[in-house]
This record gives C-alpha cells, structure tokens and sequence, in this order.
C-alpha cells in the first residue's frame, strides 16, 4: 500500500472543502489494473458485466499471446470508444504489453508519427482505418494487423483453451511497470502512465464522488477511449465504483438520449464540446437525460453550465485533467462549496502550485496567473524515449509542467485560464 502523504492543513486550504466523505489522504494500493478487473469481477459479479468483460478480456489476451506479444510490447488500439476496445485494452495490459491508445480518426501523418514513435509491434484497429494503415505501416515497425469487426467475435476465437499467462516477469505486468503511452498532441511525445498512476487516477476518481452508489449506477461514457480522462471515466474508475459503463462508438446527440432513455442512465462523463452539442436538441428530447443524477465534464463556459443546470436536475461536476496525469487534477465538489466556472480543487493526493512563466521554478502567491504545477501518485515520471522532454517537462520535487495558465484563489480554487503557448505542448 502506498499513501500520498497530506502536511499542515493550512498549506493545503482546500481540504477543508471537500464534500463530505471525501478523504484528505489517499491511499492506493499497489495492485495492477488486470488486479482492480479481477477484483471487479468477483465483486460485482454478472449484472454489471464485468464478468463477462473479464473471460472476453482473457481471451483476447490469450489470442494476442498466440499472435507473438509478449511482456512489454507496444500495441496500438485504434479503435472508437465500443466494447472491443474495452476488452482489447484489458487483454494488453493483462499481458504486461503498453497500450498506445490512438485517435481512429487520425490522419496518416498522425497515424505514422505515433506508431512509429511507440514502436508498436501489433495494431488492433477498426475496419474503417484499414486503408490509413496500410499506408503507413512500412514506415513502422508493425508485424501484424487484427481487423476488429463492427460485430462479431473477436479474430481467432473467443474461447482460449488455457487463460493468458498474467504472473510478474511471465506475461503479467508489475504495479510500476508502464501501462499506456499518452500523447498529448497529435505528433507530440509520449507520456508513460504506469499501472499505478492509472490505479491511482481511479481511487482518486471514485473517492469524489461517494454519492455513487456502489454496483448500482449505469454511466454513459461519451469522452473519447483514446485519450487518459476517457479511459478514466470510461474503463478505470468504474473498476472501483461497480458502475456498469454504456460505450457509444459515435457520440451523436440522437444515439446518446436514445441509450441515456433505454438504459435509465444515471451518470454522464462528457466533454464541453458535446455539452454544447446535447443541447442543440429540442428541451422535451432532453427529458431523455431524467435519470440522471451526475454530470462530468471539463470546466464550461458560465452560458452552458447554467443551460445544463436549467435542463435536468443533476449534479454538474466541473474538473480538469491532462494525459499526463492520467487525466486526474482537478475537481469541483458536490454541494455548495461547488464554485462554477473554476476547474475546482485538487483531487486527494494531489499538489498544485503556480510557477512564473518561463521560469516555473519560481513560484507565485495566490491570486497571481502563472503555469499551474501538479504533483501526486497520478503523474507520468517520464515521456517515451526522451530523456530531454522529460527533463523539461518534470521539475525536481515530482512537480509536471501542466503548459496551462492558471490562478489559484487563497482557497484553493484553481481557474484554468489557458495555455502558456506551443513550445512546451510539442506544437510548431
């Protein structure tokens, strides 16, 4: 077990507005993500599926062991947000192998930097981004190609005869081993995320909302896969709240309040831009949404937040996250301490400060822009094969360069404001 350590109330002044039951230490054990399935599996048994996310994950992962990947390989996933990326992504990690997580609608150009910039060896990919492939997949190291079908099985068989191999140093992955490569920008570099940033991004998640109901909440998850806050709202977190996870593979409007009525969704984790796009639709078609009772989402515009408010009777949860961190910073809490239009306050575990642009070292009081600095157990230690990226973008003491302009208030209460400019985010 591991505990990101909290010191004097007073340098931290926003523990004293978390909600109630949100805890100011956070302790995370050291257990892999294939561990937290596991543990899912036997918890919350068949209604939530993760049972049968469990055996299909198992199989794929013996199906990829047969297919040559071995312990620490790179597999690319490009795939849209549907179950067999969910079960592909556990099967990766359950075999030790990093999970290159890529955008399915990717240029070429995009495609061929990130594939070849992970050095991945597999690609399991959507028919649509066949022809994409295999343009570019001389310039990579790629053997090999798994076509998933829009439905169907899984290639090879769903049934493996013996399950895949998951012991440390044997095909099964550590706590501290990598588990995904995150990429910021679309020819960027990489972050590494480990299994226990990943773990600890999920605790950090689920402990903020203790208004869930363990096993018995149905959450529509519309932010991308292949980014680290989808992955987080969609495939980690709900490994520790027991909540059974819709995923829609194209997030149009008309499709998600047609699932949120047929599935009594009660949770929505959804990005600004479709926010904006939900509510386009006629007021009584967003009745759809009645059973809702949280909303997630980045931090808004104050005209959409309060649309959002005036139209269900939910919960709006206003955060901040990069992929770096695993998609976990910063959140607002439920009740009256929620402060709309701010990204909210650190999430438990984790340290913000403010640094003079261009010099970060140097830090600024309360109340003065500068870039916002994170530290805690969700934060990447490196980027992929750049010692000088990592140089640049960790400074000592743990804390990660985040690229963004913030203010933090004298409580606490972190306003993003914006980027610091293209240099740091990899951009030309």
């Amino acid at each position: 077990m591991t505990e990101s350590q909290v010191t004097a109330p007073d340098a931290r002044p926003w523990l004293r507005f978390y909600a109630a039951g949100v805890p100011h230490r956070l302790q995370v054990p050291d257990v892999t993500i294939p561990g937290l399935l596991d543990a899912a599996a036997r918890r919350h048994g068949a209604r939530t599926g993760f049972r049968g996310l469990h055996r299909a994950a198992g199989a794929c992962a013996e199906t990829l062991r047969r297919r040559g990947i071995r312990y620490g390989d790179r597999v690319a996933l490009v795939l849209p947000g549907c179950p067999w990326f969910a079960v592909a992504w556990h099967a990766v990690l359950r075999l030790g192998a990093v999970a290159v997580a890529i955008d399915p609608a990717a240029s070429r150009a995009v495609l061929r930097h990130q594939l070849a910039h992970s050095g991945a060896v597999l690609v399991v990919a959507c028919a649509s981004a066949g022809e994409r492939l295999d343009a570019v997949r001389a310039d990579t190291r790629v053997r090999d190609v798994v076509t998933v079908p829009d439905d169907g099985e899984w290639p090879g068989g769903s049934r493996p005869r013996k399950p895949a191999r998951t012991e440390p140093g044997a095909g099964g992955p550590r706590p501290g081993d990598p588990a995904v490569l995150a990429y910021a920008t679309a020819e960027g570099p990489a972050a590494v995320l480990t299994h226990a940033n990943l773990v600890a991004a999920a605790h950090q998640l689920a402990l903020w909302h203790p208004q869930l109901r363990t096993g018995r909440e149905t959450a529509l998850a519309v932010t991308p896969l292949w980014q680290p806050h989808g992955l987080l709202f969609g495939l980690t977190a709900p490994l520790l709240t027991g909540s059974r996870t819709i995923l829609l593979p194209d997030p149009e409007p008309q499709a998600l309040l047609r699932t949120a009525r047929r599935r009594k969704a009660t949770l929505l984790s959804a990005g600004p831009a479709d926010c904006r796009r939900l509510l386009r639709r006629p007021a009584h078609e967003l009745e759809a949404l009645a059973t809702v009772r949280t909303w997630l989402t980045e931090t808004l515009d104050a005209e959409t937040a309060d649309r959002i408010r005036g139209s269900v009777d939910a919960v709006l949860v206003e955060g901040y996250g990069i992929p770096a961190a695993a998609g976990a910073v910063l959140a607002n809490p439920h009740g009256a301490n929620a402060r709309p239009g701010t990204s909210g306050l650190p999430l438990p575990g984790t340290e913000v400060r403010i640094g003079r642009e261009g010099a970060p070292e140097v830090g600024l009081p309360s109340g003065h822009a500068g870039e916002l600095l994170v530290r805690g157990p969700q934060v990447c230690a490196g980027y992929w094969g750049d010692p000088a990226e990592t140089a640049r973008r960790l400074l000592p003491g743990g804390w990660l360069r985040t690229g963004d302009v913030a203010v933090i208030g004298p409580d606490g209460y972190v306003t993003v404001i914006g980027g610091t400019g293209a240099a740091l985010h990899g951009e030309q």
